[in-house]
This record gives structure tokens, sequence and C-alpha cells, in this order.
């Protein structure tokens, strides 16, 4: 469902980056289940989502593509809103207009515009949400 959902959003990275299944599961033993909180939506008892939070940053929400557009995004964002009710961030790419879109219909508001790290080198911006509903914590 990962690999599929960012297959799916940015199909020339990840031909760029050519991840094997190994690669992946590395990832998510020795990084994201050490360094993160993680999270499963599960419908007909698969996964169709995954919210992994370090601290107050989202580090990874994904939905399966069958199953975007149909509120488990949503549901999942709320969630991390209420496992850190003073502020949330996210790093995104540029180029992900669907994500951006998402995001920014979800209260947060882009304060920083960069290039993510090696490996990926790709255009990013940085998203923050605060529990005050004030852009920016104003």
């Amino acid at each position: 469902m990962w690999r599929r959902s960012r297959e799916g959003v940015h199909p020339e990275l990840e031909a760029r980056l050519n991840y094997s299944p190994e690669d992946d599961l590395h990832f998510f033993t020795n990084t994201l289940l050490k360094e993160c909180t993680v999270w499963l939506a599960i419908a007909s008892k698969q996964p169709v989502g995954l919210l992994a939070i370090n601290g107050d940053s989202v580090e990874q929400l994904y939905i399966d593509p069958i199953e975007q557009r149909q509120g488990i995004g949503t549901v999942l964002l709320a969630f991390a809103k209420e496992k850190s009710p003073a502020r949330l961030q996210l790093h995104t790419h540029q180029a992900n207009t669907r994500a951006r879109r998402f995001y920014e219909k979800h209260e947060f508001y882009a304060v920083q515009f960069g290039i993510s790290p090696a490996p990926e080198n790709e255009p990013d911006v940085r998203y923050e949400w605060n529990g005050t509903g004030s852009e920016h914590g104003v």
C-alpha cells in the first residue's frame, strides 16, 4: 500500500530512486518504526492508510491509491491533530499539488520552501498547523 501510494504520486522519483522491497522493509524496520509512532487505517482487514508521527512532525501520511478521496486521509490527519493539539508540521514535494491542496484545506500553512535531503533532492515545502486556528500561531 505504501509503495503503491508513493509510485502513484511520484512515479518518476520512485523510478529514479529505485528502492527495492528489501530497501522498503529496511526503512520501515530500522527507521520508521524506531523513530515514529505508526498507525494504520484498516478496511476489510487490509491496510488502506498509514500515518507516522515523530513528536509534532507528520513524517508519513499515505493512502492506498484505490482508497483515496474517501476521507481516510482526513480521519488520519484529524487523529494526528488530536495527538499533537498545539502544533503539527510536515513536508511534501512542491510538485505534489494534490497533497498540498489537501493540507491547505485542513488548515496547514506553507512556511518554508526548499529542497528535500539526499537522495531525493526534490523541491519541497514545509507546512505547519497550530491548534489555535490562526496562521503561523499569531
